[in-house]
């Protein structure tokens, strides 16, 4: 008999963890699809429930029974294996946003603010430890990448510049491939970057050095010009030297090129801290989405914080 109520208890301390596992995701607004909005409801509620059991038993994600493609399956292990995290609320309801072409087309669907609670395996981990995610979204509700997203107030700000520019959609697509290029850092994605740099790319990047002489004003800055194959073998071997890489991107500004409407000039404070090296800059990337759905980076570079602001590269500094 004693036995038998072990036995039982057991199973209730089973269900009562799952129970807490949980996740119920649902749409407020923003697609009047019922059948597609169902689908994706229950595929989010399923993802994010499946996180959840998988931070509790410290395994990895079951994705049982869930439509994701293998390129999410992958983002969201490569994300995983650098640091568990945990759905903060139970029961979310959040809008449904589109993701569009500047012809209307809708590309997918994405849901933001997802509130994480990062768990790090140790004390190398020294990023925020509240942060949120957004789910993208196939045209049929197939779950197609999962990321760590900017702050909410930098995505109000770009959505209200879009809307009094009249390019909200493009600004929207912007803000979805910047986040895809800062959490390909995070995840160690040198594929991502394969794709996202153009053949003929100019990087510039820096390194501020030390300080001999402690009345110079301004830490000396060693800048390097290279192509894309450089660069990409330069951070192949950064990434495998470094046990964990977390960047985040703050103070985003959007400019359109005036002659050439498919270029765009991006401006943003870069945080990057590594297990091995840590700096903070100021990022210029130009994107070209003369491809809309595949588009690719013509210029990154790297400045410190401490330049001047006549001097921080811009559109007219280089010639498309």
């Amino acid at each position: 008999m004693k036995k038998i109520f072990a036995i039982v208890l057991f199973c209730a301390a089973c269900v009562m963890l799952h129970a807490q596992d949980a996740v119920r995701f649902e749409f407020s607004d923003g697609i009047e699809d019922f059948a597609l909005k169902s689908k994706m409801e229950q595929q989010i509620s399923a993802l994010l429930t499946a996180i959840n059991r998988a931070e509790t038993n410290n395994s990895d994600i079951n994705y049982w029974g869930i439509e994701i493609d293998d390129l999410a399956s992958q983002s969201l292990g490569m994300m995983w294996n650098n640091v568990h995290f945990r759905i903060v609320d139970d029961d979310i309801v959040e809008h449904c946003l589109r993701v569009k072409t500047s012809s209307g087309v809708v590309l997918g669907y994405q849901v933001r603010n997802i509130a994480v609670e990062m768990k790090p395996f140790d004390d190398s981990y020294t990023g925020d430890l509240n942060q949120e995610v957004c789910i993208n979204l196939s045209p049929k509700g197939v779950i197609t990448d999962f990321n760590i997203t900017l702050g909410l107030n930098q995505y109000v700000r770009l959505i209200k510049e879009g809307q009094r520019l009249d390019d909200l959609d493009r600004r929207m697509q912007i803000l979805y491939w910047v986040e895809q290029f800062r959490n390909a850092y995070n995840k160690k994605d040198i594929d991502f970057m394969e794709k996202v740099f153009s053949e003929d790319a100019l990087i510039v990047t820096g390194k501020v050095m030390k300080r001999i002489d402690r009345d110079v004003p301004k830490p000396k800055v060693e800048y390097t010009t290279m192509g894309k194959q450089q660069y990409l073998a330069n951070l192949r071997k950064v990434f495998s030297n470094n046990s964990y890489i977390n960047v985040h991107f703050d103070d985003i500004s959007v400019i359109r090129h005036g002659s050439k409407p498919n270029f765009y000039g991006v401006t943003l404070r870069q945080g990057w801290s590594s297990s091995n090296y840590s700096d903070e800059g100021i990022v210029f990337i130009i994107w070209d989405f003369t491809n809309e759905e595949s588009p690719t980076i013509l210029v990154r570079t790297w400045q410190p914080m401490e330049e001047d602001d006549d001097k921080i590269f811009n559109l007219k500094n280089f010639k498309l």
